[in-house]
């Protein structure tokens, strides 16, 4: 089956985990890559582990992050600052599609390789940008990472138990890995401009409007009506019960989002009285009543085990969940969407686990074709190969330490 994205060219002068990401997802669709790192350090996410097995031949071939989010890429180590660097950058900004970049911002300005130089080589080039707080405003010059970027949006003001002083980081890089999906967005509507205009642009994407957008469930209530967001644990500030509680063996997650399915789970669970009681009869007056909801239905759960509970609610049509760990998810992912947890060859650590693609077409595939490239491994390729260098001239720029 065809790719969607087959036969588009994409220049990745990203790093770290945000651009890597966009870029990644569009390689899953079929994009080429060139992706260009620091000679002899490569993506700072090469460095960056929690399992001890990666913590090996660093940069080469990299840390678990950076082996997560830098498949179907070819990797090619060069020194943008030089000039011979700069004129490469040049040539394969020529042969792309798309340029993504997320430099802080004046960085591509002072490398003569911002939207404005490029596009006088190729008028069609989408120069894709990535920020944490954008190229304008008091915040443009200011560094940023995940959780800077979740601090300032609130994030983890409204993340922890009831109880908690402390500020908590959502468990996962949600401003990263949102602002990188905001942008893999932004880039294809502008592929589809070009297809209508024959021109190409500039698209821009910031960690902070991205992660302010995926708030927008409150933002009516919070702007407009003057509303308090506080840290519910697992709970919904707007709906109830929808939460974890805790059962005679784990936790059960449930979730009742009207009325009807509210009244059904109460009989499911054998307390109808709870849908009777004039306190909970609405999801209104069961926010308002929120505590003494949840400590009746606590009561309730702690009678069974999750195993037992999930067969009672699922038969009920009741949308519920067991709270697994990591290790109990991926596996169950494995079984429950096999193409979801793949297995590929990497050149220096032999068989690698990879998440699969998302995506589902009826006509078209995503796929993973080549495993994240240890540091540089594809430059001479790429040199001679697209560039049409000759092995000399890549000899020399070795000696040089330009790649």
């Amino acid at each position: 089956m065809r790719r969607p994205l087959e036969g588009i060219k994409i220049l990745d002068l990203t790093h770290g985990v945000a651009g890597p990401y966009c870029t990644m997802v569009l390689g899953d669709l079929g994009a080429e890559i060139v992706k260009i790192e620091k000679p002899y350090r490569g993506d700072a996410t090469r460095y960056m582990n929690v399992s001890d097995r990666f913590h090996t031949d660093i940069p080469k071939v990299g840390g678990d992050y950076f082996l997560a989010v830098n498949r179907n890429k070819r990797s090619v180590a060069l020194e943008l600052k030089s000039e011979e660097g700069r004129r490469i950058c040049e040539e394969l900004a020529t042969w792309a599609d798309i340029v993504v970049q997320n430099f802080r911002p004046g960085v591509t300005q002072r490398l003569g390789l911002d939207y404005e130089a490029l596009k006088r080589f190729n008028p069609r080039l989408i120069y894709a940008n990535i920020s944490a707080y954008g190229s304008e405003g008091k915040l443009a010059e200011k560094a940023g990472m995940d959780i800077a970027v979740q601090a300032r949006s609130g994030i983890m003001r409204i993340t922890g138990s009831p109880d908690s002083t402390e500020p908590i980081r959502a468990g996962a890089s949600i401003a990263d890995f949102g602002g990188g999906i905001y942008l893999c967005t932004a880039v294809l509507a502008a592929l589809y401009d070009r297809e209508r205009t024959g021109e190409g642009q500039e698209v821009s994407v910031s960690l902070l409007d991205a992660t302010m957008s995926m708030l927008i469930n409150y933002s009516v209530a919070v702007i407009d009506g003057g509303a308090k967001v506080a840290p519910l644990g697992s709970g919904h500030p707007q709906l109830v019960p929808y939460q974890s509680f805790p059962t005679k063996d784990g936790f059960i997650v449930v979730a009742t989002g009207t009325n009807n399915t509210y009244r059904a789970f109460c009989e499911a669970i054998g307390r109808p009285d709870l849908a009777a009681d004039t306190r909970f009869a609405s999801n209104q007056s069961r926010v308002k009543h929120r505590d003494a909801l949840v400590e009746q239905l606590s009561e309730v759960f702690r009678r069974r085990g999750t195993d037992a509970w999930i067969a009672i609610l699922e038969e009920a049509d009741i949308p519920c969940a067991p709270v697994n760990d990591l290790e109990a998810a991926y596996r169950q992912m494995a079984e429950i969407s096999p193409d979801m947890v793949l297995k590929i060859d990497h050149a220096a650590i032999g068989p690698l686990t990879q998440l699969g693609v998302p995506f589902r077409f009826s006509d078209c595939t995503g796929d993973i074709r080549r495993p994240p490239p240890m540091l540089g491994e594809h430059t001479e390729e790429v040199l001679t190969g697209i560039l049409g260098r000759t092995q000399d001239e890549v000899e020399r720029l070795h000696e040089q330490k330009i790649i």
